[in-house]
C-alpha cells in the first residue's frame, strides 16, 4: 500500500519544501520550485542483515582494481574499489570522454567493462578509440539511455567497471521527468549506487557543470556518490588537472596533472607549472596540492589606479585572498596599495589553496610595484594578518623537490634547522620588503 504526497524541488540546487516557495532559501533563485508527486509505502519495513565489524567486514582485504598508471592509482587512493561510485566533473569539451575511455580501456585489460554513451553515437566513439589506439575485446559500449534497459545489458556480460557518458542523458522509465531533470538525475543515481553496492561493480558517473562551476544538481549527486573529481585547466592550454573533492576510499584534495596530446590524455609526474621569464612580478613557489609538491609560477601587475575604487582580481587563486594580503601589505608597509588596481593569475589554469602561497604572493605584488626582478627565485611561507611570517609544513621537501628542477635560491620563514647560503629567512612582511629592494 502506498501513500502520495506533493513535494517542491528547486530546479537549481535541489532543496525540498512541502510548500511552494517563490525564491528558494539555499542558492536564492527564483521561480525555481517544481512540484512533484512521491509515494510512500506504508508498512513495507523489513528487518536487514545487521553485522559485526570484526567478523564480517574486513576492509583490509580489499583488492582495488588498478589502471596501471601511477597517476590515475594514486588519485583513488591506491585504485579503485569494487562498488564504488565516482563522479567525474568538468565543462563541456575539457575531456572528460577521452579521460573515461582511456581509463575504461586500461581496465578492460583486467575485466570486462561497458561504457554507456548517451550524447555520441556508436561512430563517434569509434573515431576517438581509433585516435586513442583503443581496442580491446573486453571493452563493451551501448548507446542506450534507458537504465532498465542497461541493467538488462549488464547482467548478460558481467562487468567490473561502467562509465555513464553522462549522467545527465541517462533515465528510467520508473519516474516522469525529462533525462537531468531534478527527479530523474535524483532516482538515476540512487538506482546505480544501489545496483554497484549490491553486484561490487565500480561505476564512473560523468556530469557536465553549469554556469556557476557546480556540477548539475549538487545536492541530489555529490552526496550520493563515494567519490568526486573535477576536471581543472583552461581548454586553451593543454594542461589538464583532476582534483578530488571528496572519496571515502582515499585522501580527498589529491591532483592528478594530465596533458592533452593528439593521443589523449598523457599523465605527467614531474608537476611543474612554470614559465622562464624576466618579468616584474613573476614569483616561483612550491606548494602542496594533495600529498605532493608542485611548482608553481604567480604573476602579478599593479598599476596605478585612475578611478576612486581600486580592482582586485585573481585568477587561480581566491580573490578574498588577494584582498587581505593587500591589506596587510597597506597596513605593515605603509604602502599606497589602495591607489593601484591589482591583477593576479597562477599560470597554467590550476587552482591553488596552499597558505604557503602567502608570501610568493606578497612578493609578487611588491615586485610588481617597485619594478623589481627577484630572478630564478622560490618563494614560500604563510602570511599573518599582524604582517608575520609563518612556518609551512614539509618545508624540507618543498625545497628539495625545487632543487631538483634548478632553483637554488629561496625566500622562507625563520626556521633554524634549514640552513643554506642562498636561502634567505624574514620573520615578517617587513623583512621581505628590504631584501626584495635589496635583491632587485
Amino acid at each position: 500500500m502506498s501513500k502520495a504526497k506533493k513535494v517542491y524541488v528547486c530546479d537549481s540546487c535541489g532543496y525540498e519544501s512541502p510548500k511552494w516557495f517563490g525564491r528558494c532559501p539555499v542558492c536564492n533563485a527564483w521561480d525555481s520550485a517544481k512540484e512533484f508527486e512521491v509515494k510512500e509505502k506504508i508498512n513495507a519495513g523489513k528487518g536487514s542483515r545487521i553485522f559485526l565489524l570484526s567478523d564480517d567486514l574486513n576492509i583490509l582485504k580489499i583488492e582495488r582494481i588498478k589502471t596501471s598508471k601511477e597517476e590515475l592509482d594514486g588519485l583513488f587512493g591506491g585504485g579503485i574499489v569494487p562498488g564504488q561510485v565516482i563522479l567525474l566533473g568538468g565543462e563541456p569539451g575539457v575531456g572528460k570522454s577521452t579521460l573515461a575511455l582511456q581509463i575504461s580501456y586500461l581496465i578492460s585489460k583486467v575485466g570486462k567493462v561497458l561504457y554507456v554513451s548517451g550524447e555520441e553515437s556508436i561512430e563517434q566513439i569509434a573515431l576517438r578509440s581509433k585516435r586513442l589506439n583503443v581496442k580491446n575485446e573486453s571493452l563493451y559500449v551501448t548507446t542506450d539511455n534507458e537504465l532498465e534497459s542497461i541493467f538488462v545489458n549488464i547482467e548478460k556480460i558481467s562487468p567490473i567497471f561502467i562509465v555513464f557518458d553522462s549522467i545527465q542523458t541517462i533515465f528510467s522509465n520508473k519516474v516522469e521527468g525529462v533525462p537531468g531533470g531534478i527527479l530523474q538525475l535524483r532516482t538515476v543515481v540512487e538506482k546505480i549506487r544501489k545496483y554497484s553496492k549490491e553486484r561490487k561493480i565500480s561505476v564512473l558517473l560523468i556530469a557536465h557543470v553549469n554556469k556557476e562551476g557546480n556540477i548539475a544538481g549538487p545536492k541530489l549527486v555529490e552526496h550520493i556518490v563515494d567519490t568526486v573529481i573535477y576536471f581543472e585547466g583552461e581548454k586553451t592550454t593543454d594542461f589538464r588537472i583532476l582534483r578530488v573533492l571528496k572519496n571515502r576510499f582515499g585522501p580527498s584534495g589529491e591532483i592528478a596533472v594530465f596533458q592533452m596530446k593528439s593521443t589523449g590524455l598523457e599523465e605527467l609526474k614531474n608537476k611543474v607549472f612554470i614559465e622562464e621569464s624576466e618579468m616584474p612580478g613573476n614569483i616561483i613557489s612550491c606548494l602542496y596540492e594533495g600529498t605532493k609538491p608542485i611548482l608553481v609560477q604567480i604573476q602579478s601587475l599593479v598599476s596605478r589606479d585612475k578611478i576612486a575604487t581600486s580592482r582586485r582580481i585573481s585568477h587561480g587563486v581566491d580573490v578574498r585572498k588577494l584582498i587581505i594580503l593587500s591589506a596587510v601589505i597597506s597596513k605593515h608597509l605603509n604602502l599606497p596599495i589602495d591607489a593601484h588596481d591589482i591583477y593576479l593569475n597562477v599560470s597554467g589554469g590550476i587552482k591553488i589553496t596552499d597558505p604557503a602561497s602567502d608570501l610568493a604572493i606578497a612578493a609578487s605584488i611588491l615586485s610588481s610595484l617597485f619594478n623589481k626582478y627577484l630572478g630564478k627565485m622560490v618563494v614560500i611561507g604563510e602570511v599573518g594578518l599582524d604582517g608575520s611570517v609563518r612556518k609551512v609544513r614539509d618545508l624540507a621537501k618543498r625545497i628539495e623537490n625545487a632543487k631538483k628542477a634548478g632553483f637554488e635560491r629561496f625566500i622562507i620563514p625563520y626556521d633554524e634547522n634549514i640552513k643554506g647560503d642562498k636561502i634567505l629567512k624574514v620573520r615578517n612582511i617587513k623583512e621581505l620588503h628590504r631584501k626584495i629592494l635589496e635583491e632587485g
